[in-house]
């Protein structure tokens, strides 16, 4: 039994280091796991950043534990996000807006 076992952790920067470490620790404590990353290079940071390929990675170490993992390049996010600063949801209150493809209805 683990402790957010039932609990659904999302994990901005997960596609790998200091990302993907907390997002397989929280699947190995029972979470299932949204992963989000940019997954692809800055012009002001000098060092590479993470690819598609560590988001999946990632994605494989989460599933490896048995826990269902959602990788969501932050488009899909930022798209919800305007709709919900958008007048058309301006009688929109107090709920939960996964954005998630469905995945978690499971």
């Amino acid at each position: 039994m683990g402790r957010f076992d039932g609990k659904v952790a999302m994990v901005t920067g997960g596609a790998r280091g200091q990302g993907r470490s907390p997002a397989v620790c929280l699947a190995r404590e029972g979470a299932d796991v949204a992963v989000l990353d940019i997954c692809g290079q800055i012009l002001s940071v000098e060092y590479p950043l993470a690819e598609a390929a560590d988001l999946d990675e990632t994605s494989r170490a989460i599933t490896a534990t048995g826990r269902r993992a959602l990788t969501i390049e932050p488009q899909d996010v930022s798209e919800a996000v305007l709709w919900l600063l958008s007048d058309e949801a301006r009688y929109v209150t107090g709920v939960v807006l996964p954005i998630d493809a469905g995945l978690l209805l499971v």
